[in-house]
Parts: C-alpha cells; sequence; structure tokens
C-alpha cells in the first residue's frame, strides 16, 4: 500500500526545482524515518515527521521521474527486505549517471545484524559487487560502481566507557588499513563489526 502526498508528484518536483536554482543537489532519503538527513526528499512507509513522501518501498517503481537524484541514502534500510535487488533497481533508476548511493547496513559478523526480528539479510564488503563488479552479476540489470567500503567496528563510538573506545580506535586502525584480512579473519576474534558503509556510484548512460 501507498499514499502519494501529491497525485501529480508536484511536490518532489517543486523540491527538486528549487534545489537546482540554488546550486543544491537533489538528494532523496529512502526509509529516512524521524532522521532524515539535512537538505533532502525524505520517502517512508510511516509519516513520521519529516516525511515529505509515504509510500511502500516494496511498492515499485515509486511515483518519481527517472535519473531524477544526485545522491541517494539508504540509512539502515536495505536488511529489512526480503528482497533487496528490486529496491537497489530503483534505486539505480532514481539515480542521475554517476549519481552516489550512500548506504548504511550491518556488517554480517556484528549482533547488530541479528538482534532486530524484522532484518531479513546481512551483508559484507563484496555484496555491492554484484552489481556489475563481479562475473555474476547476471541476476540484475542494476550498475554500480563500488567507490568506497569501510567496515565500521563501533557504530555508535560515544556510547561506550573510555577503555571500550581505545580497543575500539584499535581495531579500527586495523579494519581501515587491511578490510580483507579484517572481515576474514579478525572480526571472528573481536565480536564481529557493527557495520558497512558503502559507497557506490551509478552506472548508466547521460542523456
Amino acid at each position: 500500500m501507498m499514499l502519494k502526498l501529491s497525485e501529480t508528484g508536484l511536490e518532489f518536483e517543486a523540491y527538486a526545482a528549487a534545489r537546482r536554482a540554488a546550486g543544491l543537489p537533489v538528494i532523496i532519503d529512502l526509509g529516512c524515518g524521524a532522521k532524515k538527513v539535512p537538505g533532502a526528499f525524505g520517502i517512508d512507509l510511516i509519516a513520521l515527521a519529516g516525511v515529505d513522501l509515504v509510500h511502500d518501498l516494496e511498492a515499485t517503481p515509486y511515483p518519481l521521474p527517472e535519473s531524477c537524484a544526485d545522491t541517494i541514502y539508504l540509512n539502515h534500510v536495505l536488511e529489512h527486505f526480503e528482497k533487496p535487488l528490486p529496491l537497489l533497481e530503483e534505486v539505480w533508476r532514481l539515480a542521475r549517471p554517476d549519481g552516489q548511493v550512500l548506504i548504511r547496513t550491518p556488517h554480517y559478523s556484528g549482533t547488530y545484524a541479528w538482534i532486530d526480528p524484522t532484518h531479513r539479510h546481512a551483508f559484507s564488503a563484496k555484496s555491492f559487487h554484484y552489481f556489475g563488479e563481479n562475473p555474476y552479476s547476471y541476476y540484475t540489470h542494476a550498475r554500480f560502481h563500488v567507490v568506497h567500503v569501510r567496515l565500521k567496528y563501533f557504530i555508535e563510538e560515544g556510547v561506550w566507557p573510555w577503555p571500550h573506545r581505545l580497543w575500539g580506535r584499535a581495531v579500527q586502525w586495523v579494519l581501515d588499513r587491511h578490510p580483507t584480512f579484517g572481515e576474514r579473519f579478525l572480526c571472528l576474534l573481536v565480536g564481529g563489526i557493527d557495520e558497512l558503509r558503502v559507497t557506490l556510484a551509478a552506472v548508466k548512460p547521460r542523456g
């Protein structure tokens, strides 16, 4: 089910026109909840404060034009989907050529991946190479270039006492410099990695 705030899509068109007139990027925050990215057009299933369009993200296509966004955020959204491929295909449709897609999602080795009963999937640093950057990309037409992947040991370092923070910074130092070793071996020894932070760029023809 979905509810469009405007049957004509004028709210988004007005937002996008205003952003472009001001020389600012058009930003879409999918599954924004009550913590929408500043300056973004927020879409969520629930009409929370800051949500600009109430829409079920599983109901594709969304009532937005193709190649309309410079940046798209997915902050702890992907893990809630039984079928994440259609969502990422819709993200690809909405992104302009070379548009950024910024993803935060639990790493498979950490407790955050599994403590929430609404989570359906967990991801690794290589999960996003299945969109054109490995030989097994034939299950989807969406194409992304993996710009950067960061393994984040603590999601919220500030909630831990200082001895834990020192430990966390030491682990993070290794993860940032040796991510393959960190994901393959170290994560099993340090209680798991909390989060993946991924930057993608949409690969699609211009014009």
